[in-house]
Parts: structure tokens; sequence; C-alpha cells
């Protein structure tokens, strides 16, 4: 049976993006910008699930994402950095994180990320697009499985590109059942919570070998003591955190 639940999930993605472009600042809630890239997140994972051949719509997606990405890095090590522990240090890292976005979200990017959006939504509601039922739940089904079975066949060995690519696989499975959830289609909330536990399993460590990588650069450019303190300390922390790493 033909329905239009797939495009107007997409289309639902695209606005709930939009809606957030006013609210995200340097001095808004950083869960502004959280939810803007999610929604962006969704509609890519969505779209490349039942179509692999819409290369313009994902890459503006991604192109939206990308200049974000510096944004959402700065915002999450700040929220997670003590003040009363790094004092200096987070002054540093704040008037850093102004500077971000001033250089990042000058005020002319939500007008203009709010017309690209427009046409995306535009494309969305022009495009030929399978949306059989039958067709939507075997396809995002199938993505779980891929998913389960990739990670079964992991080892100790295995390097963390391959963890990295399982968890780029369940992000992908758990938005598509999401959707599918959603939408009504199936019953999924055992298959979401359990891809919710592997992301958080298989993410953990590039979550906190991506900050240290993000700390190292900034304290070559902004080194104090503190700076320097907190890096031997998320160091230590990621080895702990591998060693305790089991597949």
């Amino acid at each position: 049976m033909e329905s239009a639940l797939l495009k107007s999930y997409l289309v639902q993605q695209l606005e709930t993006a939009k809606q957030q472009l006013p609210l995200i600042g340097p001095d808004a809630d950083i869960e502004a910008l959280h939810r803007f890239r999610v929604a962006l997140r969704r509609f890519r994972s969505v779209l490349a699930a039942y179509s692999r051949h819409l290369y313009a719509p994902d890459t503006i997606a991604k192109s939206m994402l990308k200049v974000t990405n510096p944004l959402r890095e700065t915002d999450v090590f700040l929220d997670a950095l003590s003040l009363e522990s790094y004092p200096q240090l987070h002054g540093a890292l704040t008037r850093y994180r102004t500077k971000q976005y001033k250089k990042r979200w000058p005020p002319e990017t939500a007008a203009r990320f709010g017309q690209t959006i427009d046409l995306l939504v535009a494309d969305v509601e022009a495009l030929k697009l399978d949306q059989r039922k039958k067709r939507l739940v075997v396809r995002g089904e199938a993505l779980y499985e891929k998913a389960k079975s990739a990670r079964k066949a992991l080892s100790k060995d295995s390097k963390e590109k391959e963890i990295h690519e399982i968890r780029l696989l369940y992000k992908q499975a758990r938005y598509v059942l999401e959707f599918l959830h959603e939408a009504g289609l199936i019953e999924a909330k055992r298959k979401i919570r359990n891809a919710k536990k592997h992301l958080e399993h298989f993410g953990a460590i590039q979550d906190a070998a991506n900050q240290l990588d993000w700390l190292h650069r900034f304290c070559e450019k902004h080194p104090s003591d503190e700076c320097h303190t907190l890096y031997d300390t998320r160091k230590q922390a990621l080895r702990d955190l591998k060693k305790a790493f089991e597949l």
C-alpha cells in the first residue's frame, strides 16, 4: 500500500531543524543546536535508507552539519567542564566559544540556512520515492539486522575504524526504526532500546578520543597549567575506558 509517511517524516525533520535556527547562538541553550543537528541527521539517515541516489539533498544537509560541528564540539566540552576545578580554563573556553559562534554563526547564517531548508522541503515533496509500507518495514528491519551481524563479527582485535563503522550502522538503524515506530508501521521499542545501548557502548571510546583530540589542539593554541592537567586526566580516562572495553 502506498502512503505519504516517508515524505511526511522527512519534511517534519527539516521543519524541526528550521524551527531551531532562531534559537541558536552563543548565549542560547546548547540544546537548540543539538536539536537542529539531530533533526538533520535523522533526515539524512532515513533518506539514505530509502534512496541511495539522492546525493544533492544529502550533500546540502551534510554541509549545514559541517558548519556546526566545531560549535557542537565546543558546547559539549564546555558543558562538561567543571568551573570550580578549572576556573581559568573554563573562562578561556567560554571566550573561545564566543569567538567560534561569531565566526561560524553570524546573523545571516540562520536566514541562509532557513532558505536552504525551504528548498530541501520542496525537493523532498517532488521526489519520486517508493513509499509502499511493506518495503519501508522490510528495509528498516534489514538495516537493524545488518548492524547486529556486523557487531557479532567483531573481535577483541577489531580496529577502532571497524567499531566506528558499526556505530554508524546502528545510528542509521535506530533513526529508521524510530521513523517506522512513530509512523505506526511496526512496534520497535525493544530494537530501538537495543540500538541505543550499542550506540552508547561503541560511542564511549570514540567520543572520549575525539574530545581528547579537541583538547590537544586547544591546549596547543591556548597553553596553561589547567589545560595540561585536564589533558593528562582525560588521557588516563581514555586508557581506562579502552581497558574496560569489552565486545
